[in-house]
């Protein structure tokens, strides 16, 4: 059986959609930090310079002639880092945190937490830590980094 051209041009172009689909699916799953900041990048109040070089001044303050002293002008100092989150004392049961205490676990930022909670309220509660890894960005490397720090409840 023959298709027409107009029906094959629909067939390929869905098969296309889905191809490129899966790529981005793919592609979050591997850089999740990546794509959590395209998702966060017009919410952001203050944004974060790609290039903080870039936005430095061309000239760097320096002596103004060969053997005069340097300027003591204003300099581009970086604001302190925010410190990292504190991951918690005790075993944190995943069936039970909110997104907030999720996002204390090392490598766990918000967009995660709140992706966990989620997968949870979908699924059900979690059987194991490694049901974890059905949640977008929760990758091998993140799950064993944090494994010590959760626990699972019956």
């Amino acid at each position: 059986m023959r298709y027409p051209v107009a029906q094959l041009r629909v067939l390929s172009l869905l098969a296309l959609t889905l191809l490129v689909g899966l790529a981005v699916r793919e592609w979050r799953a591997g850089f999740p930090d990546a794509a959590e900041r395209l998702e966060n990048f017009d919410r952001q109040e203050s944004p974060e310079p790609l290039f903080p070089e870039a936005d430095a001044p061309a000239s760097r303050p320096g002596p103004a002639h060969p053997g005069s002293p340097p300027s003591s002008g204003p300099r581009n100092t970086p604001p302190p880092a925010d410190p990292a989150p504190v991951p918690p004392l005790e075993p944190l049961d995943v069936n039970r945190a909110d997104a907030a205490q999720l996002a204390r676990l090392p490598g766990v930022g918000p967009g995660l937490a709140q992706r966990i909670v989620e997968e949870r309220e979908r699924r059900g509660r979690f059987e194991s830590p490694e049901a974890l890894r059905y949640v977008l960005g929760m990758g091998p490397k993140k799950l064993a980094a944090i494994r010590r720090f959760i626990t699972v409840s019956d």
